[in-house]
């Protein structure tokens, strides 16, 4: 159960317009959105940075890639609702089922590329606070990603930072719609993604 009840869709009145904007591109209203919807400028500061970061036409990192560090970076965190979202947005992004189901062996699978490999390690290790990237690892990644690249890469670690402490703070509970994808998925991630009861 939340420790603060979302708000009903109709109640969020000044941050609206952007949780229907984010509901149009998952299919789903995110009872985070709800939630933050108490204080609409932060619901609508969250969502601009969404927008900029992970759901932007303009990225220059492939969303498939985005979404799977946006994934590494919400287990690493144990965030069972982030965890649970960024699985079904890899899969709605591109990421095939076989290499969600592989996340956690992203070394050692031929299924990951070297360059997916160095940002998914940085998804981990720079998702953690304090950051433990080590500065080899983020020269590997400069040796695959430009200037840019890395900073867009930085962000979808950072923006997760920010939701996974968020969701695992207010026990944010899973939507219907992600957990009916989870158990059709066979998801094989936390079994607290998969039930609201969880938390």
């Amino acid at each position: 159960m939340p420790f603060v009840k979302p708000l009903e869709f109709d109640a969020t009145e000044e941050a609206q317009a952007d949780i229907a904007w984010l509901a149009s591109a998952t299919g789903f209203t995110a009872n985070s959105m709800l939630t933050l919807s108490h204080r609409p400028e932060i619901a609508k500061a969250v969502l601009d940075l969404i927008r900029a970061v992970v759901r932007t036409p303009d990225g220059t990192v492939d969303p498939a890639l985005r979404w799977m560090v946006a994934h590494v970076t919400s287990l690493s965190n144990g965030c069972s609702y982030c965890s649970a979202h960024t699985f079904k947005n890899g899969a709605d992004n591109g990421v095939p089922q076989e290499k969600l189901d592989a996340i956690w062996e992203f070394e050692t699978s031929d299924l990951f590329s070297p360059a997916e490999r160095v940002a998914l390690r940085i998804a981990m290790t720079g998702g953690q606070c304090p950051s433990y990237a080590t500065p080899e690892d983020m020269a590997e990644l400069h040796k695959h990603f430009s200037d840019a690249q890395v900073v867009e890469i930085g962000s979808v670690i950072a923006l997760f930072g920010f939701n996974n402490r968020w969701n695992a703070l207010m026990a944010t509970d899973v939507e219907p719609e992600v957990n009916k994808f989870l158990e059709e998925s066979n998801y094989k991630g936390s079994k607290d993604a998969r039930t609201s009861d969880a938390n």
